[in-house]
């Protein structure tokens, strides 16, 4: 952040409530009268990276639960549109088509401010959370079923293996929604792709590109099969085709990201002659550690770490991703002669090596640079620690301003009081029994109106003495206003504890629905495909194991709804860049060649050292597709591709370079 930047943030944050005039496609209402489009409150925190109303604006737009029925149930999506860095923008928005399926994006702003920033330069990127998914759902939380399961959703979401909630946990919440007259046939990939036009429409975007990301390319495809208009250019990365059993290959994405790994050096003679059988050692490795593990720390560390420790690669989120796969060769030849070095320097995050301060001053002393040289070394250093202090200051203050204000703007008062004598209440009751019969009652107070009466009853029926007079005497104080707050305090005090239960909800509905069709995806075919991957045996069962509760709720709680054509290919003639990263173990890299195979003007990438979403691993990827929105039609330079591939360390110390 600049001086001006923080300037900035704080007079938008002093100055009152957010100008949408700042949107000028917002400003009348929706732009299509057929869905009507609600400006809202952001989530927080939206400062540092945002002002809302200026760079950011959120709200909601009203569409059909069945499209072929528009005059029937309706359901609001929640959206976010980020405005452009540029004074002069392109009209044409992207749109952000989230993975999952489940886990939205509207509740985190600066995440998606931070994804997308590379293609805000010229045009606005547009967010949505899908039908069915966080923001987009109120009717589908399980409140009541979180409420009469409360000790185990409790226990549950502080980590507790219990066998049995996935299954009958989905269940109840199932029949809970079902029983708020919600048509859950109609949350499907279907009915999303028509959302996509619905809300881009209401926008005021009749021309626009979508990036979609995972579960969001497979999205992404349908849109394309329904041919909606308007679409200029169509980013896929991490890809997942519908005609894909993905569900009985969850663990083929691992093996391929480990070939991809050991397989550059397999194929370059100096590194194949350091490093003979290099890939089939490693998955040996595996299972030996297994059944011996090595000490690291002082700690036993088992085969199924190191798989863990290195699918983690693909978590990372950042432009410079922890590349150890220039050091898992040795590693792994180190390991069969049971030298621990380099997995405890792993273990330990010391590779690669990170260049410190002091680092550089004693690179400069060795460069034999003058004392002045080295003074001014030593200045440059201290400085840019001092900004980064500063700055991590100034974004901590400015996150803190933002959430007082919006506690200020919030009616802030009794209700955040009742709210606080509530949970003191709630916690010095001496049963345990007791707690959670009112904790029962107090979630199930989400979906109730906003009344005193509620409160009243609540406070009567579970506390007594000087506390129900002190709760009593408080509600009894409240304006409207006052327990409207209370109500919404409800729901944001138990959002974590549902987000945490409710788990994998979101992803059983729209896959066990519409992915589970004719023995597609199964048991058996997970076990097939895990049993004909290169694990050896205890590594192969290990994983195998780790399946079956997906597909015991999908095949005990929900029936299959078939759609014609949903599992085939996607045939179409937009201009489509298809991205895959080598490391991905959520999707495998092969599977974008797979959906090009129908798609007449595809370009497949495939990213070394890229995990899932290749725009957050280098600014290779970044740059590759802003030139793609820039200009579809023309020739992107893709020589920066080579340049990810990482070196090797050969036994003696030295980086040996790879082909790509």
């Amino acid at each position: 952040m600049t001086a001006e930047d923080i300037i900035a943030l704080v007079a938008s944050l002093i100055a009152g409530e957010p100008d949408p005039s700042h949107f000028p496609n917002l400003t009348d209402g929706s732009a299509d009268p057929a869905y009507v489009t609600e400006i809202t409150p952001c989530a927080r925190p939206v400062a540092p990276a945002e002002i809302e109303g200026e760079t950011v604006i959120c709200g909601t737009v009203t569409v059909p639960e069945d499209h072929d029925a528009p005059e029937g149930r309706q359901m609001n999506l929640s959206w976010i549109v980020y405005k452009a860095h540029s004074l002069s923008p392109a009209p044409d928005p992207v749109v952000y088509l989230h993975g999952g399926p489940g886990g939205g994006t509207v509740r985190n702003v600066h995440a998606v401010s931070q994804f997308f920033d590379h293609l805000r330069q010229r045009r606005d990127i547009v967010s949505f959370d899908q039908r069915g998914v966080d923001a987009s759902a109120p009717d589908m939380d399980c409140f009541g079923t979180i409420a009469d399961n409360l000790d185990e959703s409790v226990r549950s979401f502080a980590g507790e293996e219990l066998p049995d909630l996935p299954v009958d946990f989905t269940r109840s919440c199932l029949e809970e929604i079902v029983g708020r007259g919600v048509d859950i046939k109609k949350i499907n990939t279907t009915q999303n792709a028509r959302d996509v036009g619905a809300v881009m429409s209401a926008l005021g975007y009749p021309a626009y590109n979508i990036y979609g990301v995972s579960y969001g390319t497979k999205l992404t495809l349908e849109v394309m099969r329904q041919e909606l208009p308007g679409i200029r250019s169509i980013v896929l990365d991490g890809v997942a085709p519908p005609q894909v059993n993905l569900y009985d290959s969850l663990i083929t994405p691992y093996a391929e990201s480990f070939d991809n790994t050991f397989g550059p050096c397999e194929r370059d003679p100096v590194c194949a002659e350091a490093y003979p059988g290099i890939t089939a050692r490693f998955y040996a490795l595996l299972d030996s550690m297994m059944e011996e593990p090595v000490e690291v720390m002082g700690q036993p560390y088992p085969g199924i770490r190191l798989f863990l420790d290195i699918k983690g690669r693909n978590d990372r989120r950042s432009q410079n991703p922890n590349k150890i796969s220039t050091y898992l060769p040795l590693m792994v030849a180190q390991l069969e002669e049971g030298d621990t070095t380099l997995l405890t320097q792993m273990v330990s995050g010391q590779i690669p090596p990170q260049v410190a301060a002091d680092s550089l001053v004693a690179q400069a002393s060795a460069a034999g640079l003058s004392g002045d040289e080295q003074a001014l070394v030593v200045a440059a250093t201290t400085a840019a620690q001092v900004i980064e202090a500063n700055t991590a200051m100034a974004q901590q203050a400015i996150r803190q301003l933002e959430s007082d204000i919006a506690a200020d703007r919030a009616n802030v008062g009794l209700a955040e009081l009742f709210d606080d004598i509530m949970d003191e209440a709630i916690r010095a009751l001496p049963s345990r029994d007791d707690r959670l019969a009112v904790g029962r009652d107090y979630l199930n107070l989400r979906f109730a109106e906003p009344e005193k009466t509620a409160l009243l009853d609540l406070v009567t029926t579970h506390f007594s003495g000087s506390t129900a007079s002190q709760l009593a005497a408080l509600t009894l104080s409240m304006d409207d206003a006052d327990v409207a707050r209370v109500f919404e305090l409800i729901g944001l005090d138990n959002q974590a504890l549902e987000d945490g239960v409710e788990g994998d909800f979101e992803s059983y509905l729209f896959a066990c629905q519409e992915d589970f069709v004719d023995g597609f995806n199964s048991l058996e075919g997970v076990k097939a495909e895990t049993e004909s991957l290169p694990f050896g045996p205890l590594m192969t069962q290990l994983l195998i194991n780790e399946v079956p509760t997906f597909f015991d709720v999908c095949e005990q709680v929900f029936t299959p709804v078939p759609r014609d054509n949903w599992l085939e290919p996607v045939k179409s003639d937009q201009r489509v860049l298809v991205m895959n990263g080598e490391i991905d173990t959520q999707t495998s890299g092969a599977w974008g060649a797979v959906a090009a195979e129908t798609l007449i003007n595809a370009q497949n990438l495939v990213f070394p050292e890229s995990g899932h979403g290749t725009i957050l691993f280098s600014q290779c990827a970044r740059d590759i597709t802003e030139a793609f929105i820039e200009n579809p039609e023309g020739t992107i330079d893709t020589s920066c591709i080579a340049d990810l591939r990482p070196p090797v360390m050969l036994p003696d110390g030295n980086l040996h370079p790879l082909p790509l």
